[in-house]
């Protein structure tokens, strides 16, 4: 493969074109029509230009990664393409019409991938008259500097699809894991018991300050509530509604945080890029919790200690891992610990989210699971195979998942 096409010249499918290219590809950049490819090759440079001043890359290798990008001007020039990556927005009817068009425009027997970080992708392929040529990527942002890729693989993708898509997400330099489809696949799951958690405390009644900080001191880049409001709250809330849309479970419809965030839209606090949502931008270029905060969500009389804060948050995330785990949506433990350091900013010191539970001890982390669950919080309790793998851990499951990821 040494031509690819990228449709979607935001900020992700930038960020997929800029290590395509970087890896030795000529890239065709698409959007919804010749202007708009030009305008995102046009972002691509602002982009590459801001990496560049910052260090992380030279001019020279700047200018040649930008040669390599070249805006599509007509659909004939994808005949030469040996793979499509579509990164439009997260709306189920836009995806199944971008690649319905590119099944008609690309050769065939060509790979066809999604970015998508939570959509099925079997349902996504039913645009497709070839779906085993069909697969799941879901790159993490920014794209350049985070390494995982979940390669998702739907109910009707060839085992040789699966082969050519591991193969180009290696030469990307990027690490691949392979999970299984379903809503969410592994890291957005887990990652969204997290952020999800922290807004639960904040309707509670916790200051927000307090579950901040609290992430911050347990080895996390930035709070929760601050990653809401760089990802945005408005494409969080939008996720919750295509999932009602879509008639998923209701836990996969994200009931802790929905409540949360419509409060947060009708006041107009919509996340960073929007004016602001948990937080506030000041002069000087930093930023401070909004103090309206404390009038939507009035802080309680008794709050919890930093230490139940984070042991809380961590305890979320975890217990999320252990059912994919347990499900069969990760082949093993080691998958989970790596998508969670590399894809979801895991504290690479706890080597990833299950090894931060069996160091802590998985009978002492259940046992905080179920004081969490007595208090109202059904979504903590151990299911009935994490508490047989209290005694023996995770490590004697590891060979049965490999397998069963072989097979499926």
């Amino acid at each position: 493969m040494t031509e690819v096409v990228v449709v979607g010249p935001g900020l992700m499918g930038l960020g997929i074109a800029q290590v395509c290219a970087a890896a030795g590809y000529t890239v065709r950049l698409a959007g919804r029509d010749a202007a708009s490819a030009n305008a995102g090759r046009q972002r691509l440079a602002g982009a590459l230009a801001r990496q560049t001043s910052k260090g992380r890359l030279d001019p020279g290798t700047a200018d040649a990664l930008l040669a390599r990008v070249q805006p599509v001007r007509d659909e004939e020039e994808l005949a030469g393409c040996d793979i499509a990556v579509e990164s439009v927005p997260e709306d189920r009817a836009l995806k199944h019409a971008v690649l319905k068009r590119l099944q008609d425009a690309l050769p065939a027997g060509a790979l066809i991938a999604t970015n998508t970080s939570g959509m099925p992708v079997s349902g996504l392929a039913s645009a497709l008259r070839q779906p085993a040529h069909f697969v799941g990527l879901h790159f993490f942002s920014p794209v350049e500097r985070m390494r995982l890729v979940e390669v998702v693989r739907g109910e009707r993708t060839a085992q040789a699809t699966m082969g050519r898509a591991l193969s180009f997400v290696r030469r990307l330099n990027q690490v691949p894991i392979v999970v299984r489809d379903g809503p969410g696949f592994f890291t957005s799951r887990v990652f969204a018991a997290y952020l999800d958690e922290a807004l639960a405390m904040l309707a509670e009644g916790v200051e927000p300050d307090r579950i901040e900080r609290a992430a911050r001191e347990s080895g996390r880049a930035a709070g929760p509530l601050a990653v809401f409001d760089d990802v945005s709250l408005a494409l969080n809330l939008q996720q919750i509604r295509q999932a009602h849309a879509d008639g998923l479970p209701p836990e996969r419809c994200r009931p802790l945080a929905q409540p949360v965030l419509e409060a947060m839209l009708a006041l107009g606090r919509a996340g960073r890029r929007q004016g602001g949502g948990f937080y506030e931008p000041l002069a000087d270029g930093t930023r401070r919790l909004w103090p309206g905060l404390a009038v939507l969500f009035p802080p309680a009389a008794s709050q919890p200690a930093p230490e139940q804060v984070a042991l809380r948050l961590r305890c979320a995330e975890a217990i999320e891992a252990l059912r994919c785990l347990e499900q069969g949506v990760i082949a093993s433990a080691d998958d989970a610990d790596v998508g969670s350091m590399l894809g979801l900013g895991f504290p690479g010191t706890e080597g990833g989210v299950l090894a931060w539970a069996e160091r802590y001890g998985l009978s002492r982390f259940i046992a905080a699971c179920d004081a969490l669950a007595r208090q109202k919080r059904p979504r903590f309790a151990p299911s009935a195979w994490v508490r047989e793998r209290a005694g023996g851990g995770l490590q004697d499951y590891r060979a049965l998942l490999l397998e069963r990821n072989d097979t499926r």
